[in-house]
């Protein structure tokens, strides 16, 4: 946002303290400011002169050489320009001026000394198009001698806000608003209020109709006659152009400027339009979906339900406190308008915003939440800037409306106990006076104990709290006038969290050990994404309306993992990723929330891809993973058994299970799946329930399982075997293991085939198992002994040896 220093000084005398005194309080008391700049700077060296006599140049036909005089120097000038005479007064650029990438400088022209450049308005950058040098003979203002930027207002200091840090005030929206807080924090008085402007409405004007409604807070409308469509005059231009608002006609003018000095937009209607309708009937209402009518920019929306209009005769106008319509705006013809000056809900301005795609000057106020008893005051102001920028016969009706909230008022309570305890100072209840009555509250003591009437500009959602009123004392008091100490606390052992220390542990583990990326994800998604994994109508719908792609909180991790997975596809060719998340339920506690460490992975494969050994391959080694993640927090006893899920493919998909209690699923997402999130990758996906790990963690910590590392040689077993081709390949490793041989340290799967010399509806699955003996080195015959132990373990169970 910008704001105008020679216009906030029309309000607080700011220009006798200083800029830097100003920009220093405004950092240290107000907000953010992103710079204080002149304004048009450069035109300060462009002067006006007046052309004392005109002669052909000697050597050009098309130049001519003109003699100017500033009033107190004179120049010669070598021109092209044909529209300029003897006696006009015009632009000169002195040497030393930078015009855009032209600095002028003195030169000479076919032999002809030139001490400058008359200018355009084009050149001067104050107009698209021009047809010469611009000529200001009958240009209000305009002497020998002054500068343009002096002409034009421009000489001038431009705050340029942070807009972020002020989203809170929106009484700092504005000139007057900003230089009443500062004249707050500078001690200085408030020398014009234009809240306390004064109108006599003529009561002989028809009134217009307006009918209330709880749609807006407070909704005015005047009928106005006696306008005149002309250019705004300079002052008001000026302004207007150095907050960067384009300048229309000298009506439309003053609504911007309306807004600019006061923080309350409003909005001129052309009232023959309106009468032809059927006559002047105004409503807040909602529109209807798919109902759509043009606007100021040129667009046509079709609109839903929920955004806010003007409707008159039941026939929208303008999207309330968005835009106005086209057809209803003030024309050049215009002799007669109606002014609305409302305060709407923020929320349902927020909504129009959304659903529109539309943020206007008077949105991006109406949604920080306006003060309702504004409306009024701003009328009376607009009349008499309306009457000051041309319109001389201007005559108003009364205005007509409904105001819902004339009486608010907000108290707060607490005591000087609470205000120097939170800001660690000792301030006196009289230091505390000071302050809040600069800042414009009420102040009322008994004894220790303080009542607060918050101004009516502050006390809709800004300073609601007692904190509220410690913030600002601190602020205005200065933060940097707070002298720094120790912090005296008690220190003592935390409590240990075992469920951080093990996320820790895990998250450690899968990025350092397995080469996962974490990633972070929205506990948003939409209601059909709900459905890929739960029952969606336990879905907790947020109240805080959102758009459909983030309605309701997530129930799964599942659809936030399978989008980064999307968002990657392209740029990598294998894809490991982890998330430690919550999902929610529409469920009475505890069960309406729970944490979930879910991971996902994408090798080089098609949705396509057919090869079943690939595919295997891929599965076997992520499982692997898994459990050695397993393995690194001491959970040992546990089983793979194959679980059909909704999500998964029907032949790959297992479950993990720990003492009969199901923990952790791992398979492939079904094709269908994939192909609603348009993933081209063939995806793995699982996921652990976070508190039964920590449960079961918890319980085995304390177990201890160290085994010292034998001094012999290790050993190793191959067996390959046929089984089943959607038989669980565990089930020889448990039998294995129910054999309990001493030597036995492990067995897992290291290769599949399927195909070649295999029978049809089997595959060949290699086992390889570990041995180790703690007593003795591994023999010949102690090797053969296990396995043929082994494959008679085999046979019995009806696997065919390879």
């Amino acid at each position: 946002m910008k704001l105008s220093l020679d216009w906030m000084n029309d309000f607080a005398p700011l220009k006798e303290v200083g800029l830097d005194a100003i920009l220093k309080k405004i950092a240290i008391s107000v907000c953010e400011i992103d710079g204080a700049d002149p304004f048009r700077p450069e035109l300060d060296f462009v002067k006006i002169v007046k052309i004392e006599s005109l002669e052909k140049h000697p050597s050009a036909d098309k130049l001519q050489i003109a003699q100017v005089t500033n009033g107190s120097a004179k120049s010669q000038i070598v021109t092209g320009a044909t529209n300029v005479k003897v006696g006009d007064l015009v632009p000169l650029a002195i040497p030393g001026a930078k015009l855009g990438d032209k600095e002028i400088l003195e030169s000479e022209l076919r032999g002809v000394k030139s001490s400058g450049m008359l200018c355009s308005e084009k050149e001067l950058s104050l107009a698209e198009e021009s047809s010469g040098v611009w000529i200001l003979n009958d240009v209000e203002g305009a002497e020998i001698g002054k500068s343009i930027r002096a002409l034009l207002h421009y000489d001038d200091i431009i705050f340029d806000v942070d807009n972020k840090s002020i989203t809170h005030r929106p009484d700092l929206w504005n000139h007057f608003g900003f230089a009443r807080e500062l004249a707050s924090q500078l001690k200085l008085p408030v020398q014009f209020n234009p809240f306390e402007s004064l109108w006599n409405f003529d009561l002989n004007i028809p009134l217009p109709k307006v009918l209330e409604n709880q749609n807006a807070h407070s909704y005015y409308a005047s009928s106005i006659q006696g306008v005149s469509i002309l250019p705004s005059k300079r002052k008001f231009r000026a302004r207007l152009q150095k907050c960067g608002i384009r300048v229309i006609n000298n009506v439309v003018d003053i609504s911007n400027y309306v807004m600019l000095e006061m923080g309350q937009p409003t909005h001129f209607f052309d009232k023959k339009f309106l009468e032809t309708q059927g006559g002047i009937s105004l409503e807040v209402s909602f529109a209807k979906k798919g109902e759509s009518f043009a606007l100021l920019d040129e667009s046509s929306p079709a609109l839903e339900e929920e955004i806010l209009l003007i409707r008159n005769q039941g026939k929208p106008v303008a999207i309330a406190g968005v835009m106005g319509g086209k057809e209803s705006a003030v024309q050049n013809g215009s002799t007669e308008i109606v002014m609305e000056s409302a305060v709407f809900a923020r929320e349902r301005v927020r909504k129009s915003i959304r659903l529109t795609g539309i943020r206007s000057d008077s949105s991006v106020r109406y949604e920080k939440g306006l003060e309702a008893t504004t409306t009024l005051p701003v009328i009376r102001r607009a009349l008499n800037l309306l009457k000051e920028n041309g319109c001389t016969e201007l005559k108003a009706s009364e205005p007509v409306g409904f105001l819902h909230t004339p009486h608010k008022e907000v108290h707060i309570h607490t005591d000087i106990h609470f205000i120097n305890t939170k800001l660690g100072v000792e301030l006196s209840k009289g230091d505390v006076t000071d302050i809040l009555e600069r800042l414009h509250f009420g102040v009322s003591w008994k004894g220790e104990h303080l009542e607060v009437l918050v101004p009516k500009f502050r006390h809709n959602y800004d300073v609601t709290i007692p904190e509220d009123l410690v913030e600002e004392i601190g602020r205005t008091r200065g933060y940097d006038t707070i002298q720094v100490a120790p912090v005296l606390a008690e220190v003592k052992t935390p409590i240990r969290n075992l469920g951080r220390e093990l996320e820790r542990k895990l998250k450690t583990f899968f990025s350092g050990s397995l080469s996962f990326h974490e990633v972070y994800n929205y506990s948003f998604q939409s209601l059909k994404e709900n459905t890929v994994d739960g029952d969606p109508k336990l879905s907790v719908k947020i109240k805080n309306e959102m758009p459909e792609e983030q309605a309701v909180l997530r129930n799964s991790l599942l659809p936030s993992l399978l989008k980064n997975v999307r968002t990657n596809q392209d740029r990598f060719s294998e894809i490991k990723l982890f998330e430690f998340g919550r999902t929610y339920f529409n469920l009475p506690e505890p069960n309406n929330e729970k944490k979930f460490l879910a991971y996902a992975v994408a090798f080089e494969r098609k949705n396509s891809e057919s090869d079943l050994k690939l595919l295997e391959e891929d599965f076997l080694n992520v499982r692997k993973q898994i459990e050695s993640l397993l393995e690194s927090i001491r959970l040992f006893d546990y089983s793979w058994e194959i679980k059909q899920e909704s999500f998964y493919h029907p032949a790959a998909s297992l479950s993990l299970v720990v003492d009969s209690r199901q923990v952790g699923v791992l398979g492939y997402v079904h094709p269908a799946v994939l192909d609603s999130f348009e993933l081209k990758k063939r995806v793995i996906y699982g996921s652990f329930d976070f508190s039964a790990i920590v449960e079961i963690w918890n319980a085995n910590r304390k177990i201890s399982r160290f085994v010292p590392p034998s001094q012999f040689p290790e050993a190793e077993i191959d067996l390959s075997i046929l089984i089943g081709e959607k038989e669980n390949t565990n089930r020889f490793t448990e039998l294995v293991k129910e054999e309990k041989i001493p030597e036995l340290k492990d067995g897992w799967v290291y290769s599949q085939f399927s195909g070649g010399n295999v029978p049809e509806g089997k595959r060949s699955v290699s086992y390889r198992f570990k041995l180790v003996n703690y007593e003795k080195t591994f023999t010949q015959e102690r090797i053969k002994e296990i396995s043929d132990q082994l494959v008679t373990l085999a046979g019995k169970n009806g696997f065919a040896l390879r």
